[in-house]
């Protein structure tokens, strides 16, 4: 039995609404907590091992990799609070038309872009 239905294989014509985005980056964010988990549990664990560990963590935060290694952990947990107490909102009935959807999925995105801005100030 051969489906009569439209197949659109180029990907790049779909046009994805803020909402959309917001969730796929919600569950990127999640995915690069895990990977951020490992890196924070492994420079505790240097830094705890000894006087000479500790030295070494502190030189690596002053190095620029270092940095922007931890401006990108904190990006991914205030993204994924954000989005997070947005999905919190939703599951309670509010905010789920796509109108008002698109309104919170945007200012998610724009109110983490600030703190993301202020925390690599911060960092840096």
């Amino acid at each position: 039995m051969k489906k009569q239905r439209p197949v659109n294989l180029d990907l790049t014509t779909i046009k994805m609404h803020p909402a959309a985005n917001a969730s796929i980056l919600h569950r990127i964010s999640g995915v690069a907590m895990v990977f951020a988990i490992g890196i924070l549990l492994w420079a505790l664990n240097l830094s705890l091992s000894s006087a000479e560990g500790f030295a070494q963590v502190e030189a690596m935060l002053d190095g620029v990799f270092f940095k922007l290694i931890i401006i990108g952990i904190i990006a991914a947990i205030t993204y994924h609070l954000l989005a997070g107490v947005r999905h919190l909102l939703m599951d309670m009935g509010h905010f789920e038309e796509i109108g008002s959807g698109n309104v919170t999925a945007k200012l998610v995105i724009g109110l983490w872009v600030v703190l993301t801005v202020i925390a690599g100030v911060l960092v840096w």
